[in-house]
């Protein structure tokens, strides 16, 4: 995917940053950027006298236009890969070396070790090798959602933007989006917005522990591997969009067809018995489920000054159409 986020890196760079993390005598047998993902570049890299390939991510350039909350992504990302590694089971690449000192090139980099499945959205699923990786997911959902913070909203080490409630830290995500949504001259109802933000927020107030959301956890994300006659998953990549909030706010960007999760039956039954979950979802989840999926296609109209023209009219019309369906459904509740 073609973006103005991505750093193209020269091979020179590239080798530059392999011999500084792992030695003058690391050679280089092949480059190969990555084409999946919309704002870093990626670039898999095979070495000589090392069996395993790896992949160097590279952050956007310095000046680049970005969202708001994007400005920490690439920490945000190599903080997550420590904590999962830390705290839980879930399949990640290994991170192997990672500067945000900019000594070497002018943006944030890290080194993983490379996957070697392939994504889930282009794997075609058998029904019954589909529902025993659904409970797969329902089960690494349920660890990362016993990963608890110290404070609410995008990670960061700014303490006027690290709040002490829900309702303080996703009142200013969404102002935030809004905010850059104006500055990009992006067509969206912002008095609907507004108007349906204030009055549903207080449904915000039931969460009371920071816990860790991925909010980016779709099939792309994930990659499969082939076991014998069936697949399981290999590995989990791409965090950037972590913040600490509210764990259902991980169900409308990890299913984006599906405006209710239940109706993923065998992922959701696994995954409140994995996460003790002794209810269905109440009217006021509902409502914030809602609030969740409005504020991720809300994001993804406003990201779109940094595509191609094309494929950015193709995302602005389906995102700003699930949009309007969720201020409708917010406003009918």
């Amino acid at each position: 995917m073609k973006s103005i986020t991505k750093n193209q890196v020269s091979e020179d760079d590239i080798k530059k940053l392999v011999n500084v993390n792992f030695g003058d005598s690391c050679e280089i047998v092949s480059i190969e950027e990555l084409k999946g993902g919309c704002f870093n570049s990626a670039y898999l890299i095979e070495r000589l006298n090392e069996k395993d390939k790896i992949v160097l991510k590279v952050s956007v350039a310095q000046g680049t236009r970005l969202l708001s909350y994007e400005t920490t992504t690439m920490i945000t990302e190599v903080e997550v890969y420590k904590l999962l590694a830390e705290q839980t089971t879930i399949p990640t690449p290994k991170l192997l070396a990672y500067d945000f000192s900019k000594k070497y090139i002018e943006s944030n980099y890290f080194f993983m070790t490379a996957l070697e499945g392939e994504a889930m959205s282009n794997v075609k699923l058998e029904k019954e090798n589909k529902e025993s990786i659904q409970k797969e997911l329902a089960n690494y959902f349920a660890q990362m959602h016993q990963i608890k913070g110290n404070y609410f909203g995008y990670f960061t080490k700014n303490d006027k933007c690290q709040f002490s409630t829900w309702k303080q830290a996703f009142l200013h995500m969404m102002e935030m989006i809004l905010s850059d949504g104006k500055e990009h001259k992006i067509k969206l109802p912002y008095k609907r917005y507004e108007k349906q933000i204030k009055e549903k927020a207080n449904y915000l107030e039931e969460i009371q522990e920071p816990i860790l959301v991925n909010y980016d956890l779709h099939p792309g994300n994930i990659f499969l591997k082939k076991r014998g006659d069936n697949y399981s998953i290999e590995g989990i990549v791409d965090f950037e969009r972590a913040f600490w909030g509210d764990p259902y706010a991980d169900f409308p960007a990890a299913f984006l067809r599906i405006d209710d999760i239940r109706k993923k039956p065998v992922f959701w039954e696994m995954y409140k018995k994995e996460a003790k979950v002794c209810h269905d979802i109440t009217k006021e989840e509902e409502i914030r489920l809602c609030l969740y999926r409005l504020y991720i296609f809300t994001i993804m109209s406003v990201e779109i000054y940094r595509y191609n023209f094309l494929y950015a009219k193709i995302q602005y019309l389906i995102s700003k159409k699930v949009a309007m369906s969720c201020l409708k459904k917010l406003e009918s509740m």
